[in-house]
């Protein structure tokens, strides 16, 4: 039977190269790559419109004529796919080998000068016409012209590296298209979080320079850079083998870290998987408040502007974007999508750590990159184009893991504005209305009679006046209640630690009546009465002891001055205090707070105040701790910026981070007590932290559990700003 061979059509060319990109960037973005795979540390983008012209040269290894026959000639091969680079072992960015077509969506001529590092003394000159070529009609018929030179007979040469200079330009360019390509450019690397620029000794350290008859880059560049540092918040993570570990920021806050596994929802079994084909991501994503005056001058018009071009979440693949994602067009996560209808509920965090009316942030709000890198990933692809990624099951995983980011963030935020009502002054207070209906008053003078006018303002001095002192009234006895509260609860350990003491003293009384029969005894008999004695007076000494320890407890708010005098006092000096007041209530416990700073001053508040919230605290991990083998309280300090934080930390039962908050809820414990703890004086009815947070919040602190350290089992951080 006769065969035939297939042919293959020179269209083939333009369907490979112009028709897959589509935009001069993206073409532009393809030889940066091939530059990178040469192991370039730059590449240099010449924009010469006035000369018809286009340059992008590189110093990599360059090319010796057989690789240029071999690889560069070859279209569609595989030679980079599953390799490292030849000198520093990258991972190569491309795999399907058409990449170096997609130049003709610019020009109609390409000239390729290439040096290489090693192997010779020649260097390479290719002339491509790609309309000849297409006009070949047959593939197999296209041909490349080529010469091979001395490298002495050019004294301009570079040691080593390779230049495409295009020319015949396709299109016109004027300034705004020239700037806009500058723009485009600069977005082809990360914008930050890219190890790209911020390793300088190492193997992957790579720049991109735009140049141009006017520099377009740099404008651009310091735009940028001051509209990434106007965040309001932040979060970065890392996912490794479907484990992400979520770092969230606040400006002048310590981050707060989450961890969690990607899952797939199986649809079929309505329920949710840990997913596997995900091995390692990471990304950071900056959340931005465009509304109301910004800092370093931004203007809020161009701010929204800047966003809605250049916002949402970019993927880059080797560090390289994939063009699809960021586009204001591309809600690749549905975040408008849910946004617009509302969607409050989260489909991938767990219920249990919700809250109500967590929306999540629009794209025009974020600026965010996601690095993957598909040469390393088994199960993500790119389509051939290479703008996006393939829709398998590792981009899900990508998908949940971004989302679920974004979702947590959405909740964590929702959580803080509830804290936040929840501190706030239902209503303004009384003075300062009066102090309002005083300046009206006065802007009205000229209108009112003399006479009426300075009965009015007297009178509304007076009413001020009055509001001023009720008002500081109610704050010293909000001041007030929270130690009166904790007195109260402390009350209940004194009852426990008192019924101890009157059995002491019922057997003190029983020994008495003894030495009293014993009183006629013989002297024989003399040294069980002495006996007696000796046990009486060690169980009178004892319970003396007791008393006075117990007693001790309200030491802090026996004193007046302790509840009416606002100082800020050191924290060691207060927490030195409150250790030993309540040091036989540790029953042998270690306290140790060598780690805290003693130049650490405490905000303005009484003495009573902080001996209220520390009390609570102490003895919430004594109770904790009642049957670990280890009992350890660690008191330590940190400070970033004006941030500053005690951290109290225990070796007890530990606490779900979950469920935390409700903790701080009246009535609300975190343990059943046993009636044999009750019975050593642990316990009450639950109101402690709900009395530290209402003492913290008057103050101007934030109180909540945090991730403990290594060591321990539970942490409770006591937050406040420094505002000198």
């Amino acid at each position: 039977m006769p065969t035939l061979p297939f042919t293959i059509d020179a269209e083939l060319l333009r369907e490979l190269g112009e028709r897959l990109v589509g935009k001069p960037h993206i073409a532009l973005a393809e030889l940066i790559k091939n530059s990178y795979d040469a192991d370039a540390t730059q590449v240099t983008i010449k924009f010469l419109p006035e000369q018809d012209r286009i340059e992008v040269s590189d110093d990599g290894h360059g090319m010796d004529f057989s690789a240029f026959k071999d690889s560069w000639m070859r279209i569609g091969t595989t030679h980079k796919r599953d390799r490292r680079s030849k000198n520093l072992g990258r991972q190569m960015t491309g795999s399907k080998g058409v990449g170096r077509l997609a130049v003709q969506f610019l020009a109609n001529r390409m000239t390729i000068r290439t040096v290489p590092g090693s192997g010779g003394h020649k260097w390479l000159e290719a002339k491509v016409n790609w309309k000849k070529a297409v006009e070949a009609r047959e593939l197999t018929k296209v041909t490349v012209a080529y010469k091979e030179y001395d490298r002495n007979q050019s004294d301009t040469l570079v040691p080593h590296g390779t230049s495409i200079i295009l020319s015949e330009l396709k299109d016109k360019w004027d300034i705004d298209s020239v700037r806009k390509l500058a723009s485009e450019v600069w977005w082809l690397q990360p914008p930050f979080g890219s190890p790209l620029s911020d390793r300088d000794n190492s193997k992957d350290f790579f720049r991109v320079h735009f140049e141009s008859t006017e520099d377009y880059t740099k404008p651009f560049e310091k735009q940028m850079e001051a509209i990434k540092s106007i965040w309001i918040a932040r979060l970065v993570g890392r996912n490794v083998n479907g484990r992400v570990t979520l770092a969230l920021e606040f400006p002048g806050e310590q981050p707060t870290v989450h961890k969690y596994n990607i899952a797939n929802f199986a649809h079929n079994e309505g329920r949710f998987n840990k997913a596997k084909n995900l091995n390692n991501a990471r990304f950071e994503i900056r959340i931005y408040d465009l509304s109301g005056r910004q800092k370093f001058g931004i203007k809020v018009g161009e701010a929204r502007e800047y966003f809605a071009t250049h916002g949402g979440i970019h993927v880059y693949d080797g560090n390289f974007r994939l063009p699809y994602y960021g586009l204001s067009t591309s809600d690749w996560l549905k975040l408008e999508y849910d946004h617009s209808h509302r969607k409050t509920v989260s489909q991938l965090i767990p219920k249990e750590i919700q809250v109500p009316r967590a929306l999540n942030p629009t794209l025009g709000r974020i600026l965010g990159i996601v690095n993957v890198n598909t040469s390393e990933e088994p199960n993500l692809k790119t389509m051939i184009t290479r703008d996006r990624l393939i829709e398998t099951p590792a981009y899900e995983d990508l998908v949940s893991m971004v989302r679920y980011a974004i979702d947590w963030y959405a909740n964590e935020t929702a959580k803080r504005k509830i804290e936040a009502k929840k501190r706030e002054v239902p209503t303004e207070p009384t003075s300062l209305k009066f102090e309002r209906v005083e300046e009206v008053l006065e802007q009205y003078e000229p209108e009112i009679p003399k006479n009426v006018y300075q009965e009015l303002h007297g009178k509304v001095q007076e009413a001020t006046l009055t509001a001023k002192t009720n008002q500081e009234l109610v704050l010293e006895q909000i001041g007030l209640l929270g130690p009166l509260a904790t007195a109260g609860i402390s009350a209940l350990s004194y009852q426990h630690e008192l019924k101890k003491q009157f059995t002491y003293i019922e057997d003190a009384i029983g020994r008495i009546k003894t030495v009293q029969k014993s009183a006629s005894l013989k002297k024989a008999e003399e040294f069980e009465l002495h006996q007696n004695l000796n046990l009486l007076s060690a169980d009178l000494s004892s319970w003396l002891e007791r008393a006075k320890a117990t007693n001790s407890l309200f030491d802090y708010i026996a004193d007046a001055d302790n509840t009416k005098l606002q100082h800020r006092f050191r924290a060691i000096s207060v927490i030195e205090d409150i250790a030993a007041q309540t040091s036989f209530l540790a029953r042998g416990i270690e306290i140790d707070y060598r780690q805290l700073n003693d130049q650490l001053y405490l905000p303005e508040a009484s003495f009573a105040e902080w001996g209220a919230i520390f009390q609570n605290v102490f003895t919430n991990a004594f109770n904790a701790m009642l049957d670990s083998p280890h009992r350890l309280l660690h008191i330590s300090s940190r400070s970033h910026e004006k941030s500053r934080e005690i951290l109290v930390q225990d070796t007890g039962q530990g606490i779900n981070l979950q469920e935390a908050d409700k903790f701080f809820e009246p009535f609300e414990r975190a343990s059943k007590i046993s009636a044999e703890r009750q019975a050593l004086g642990y316990g009450g009815t639950g109101l402690g932290l709900t009395i530290v947070r209402l003492l913290a919040d008057n103050i101007g602190c934030r109180v909540q559990f945090v991730h403990p350290q290594d060591e321990f089992r539970t942490a409770f951080s006591i937050q406040w700003r420094e505002t000198q």
